[in-house]
C-alpha cells in the first residue's frame, strides 16, 4: 500500500540527515587517524614544531622559511639522485658533502631573515631537522 504524500519528505529528510551524520562520524575518524605524528614528513615532527613555535615567525619569515625549506629538500632528493647517477668512488662521502652544502644554504638564508631571539630556536630546529632526515633516510 502507498505511504501518504506528506511522509515522503519527512522520510527523505530523515535520510539525509542520517546520511549527513554518518558523513560526519566518518570524516572525524578519518581526520583522528590522519594526524598521527608517525605518518608527519620528517621536517613537521612534533619534536621540531616545538622549534618553530619558539621562532614565533611573522608573515614573511614564514613565506621565507616554507620557500627555503621548499629549495632545501629539493636540493636534498636531487643531490642523492645526481651523486647515484654519477657513480664513482665514495658515493655516501659526497652525497654527506653535498648535503651539507645544502643544509648550510638553508641555514644562511633564514638567518638573514631572523631576528636575534630567532636565532637559538632556529639552531635547535636546524640540528633537530638533520637528525630527523638522516633517521628518515635508513
Amino acid at each position: 500500500m502507498l505511504t501518504p504524500n506528506f511522509s515522503l519528505p519527512r522520510r527523505h529528510l530523515l535520510s539525509s540527515l542520517l546520511i549527513l551524520i554518518l558523513a560526519i562520524t566518518s570524516s572525524a575518524g578519518h581526520a583522528e587517524s590522519a594526524i598521527d605524528p608517525a605518518s608527519l614528513p620528517p621536517w613537521l615532527k612534533p619534536e621540531l614544531l616545538v622549534h618553530l613555535v619558539a621562532m614565533d615567525l611573522n608573515e614573511s619569515q614564514k613565506a621565507e622559511f616554507r620557500e627555503a625549506l621548499t629549495e632545501c629538500l629539493t636540493g636534498l632528493q636531487s643531490v642523492v639522485q645526481r651523486e647515484i647517477r654519477k657513480g664513482g668512488v665514495d658515493i655516501p662521502r659526497r652525497i654527506k658533502r653535498a648535503t651539507n652544502r645544502e643544509y648550510s644554504k638553508l641555514d644562511k638564508r633564514m638567518k638573514a631573515s631572523l631576528a636575534e631571539p630567532q636565532l637559538a630556536p632556529w639552531t635547535s630546529y636546524l640540528e633537530g631537522l638533520k637528525v630527523a632526515m638522516a633517521e628518515s633516510a635508513v
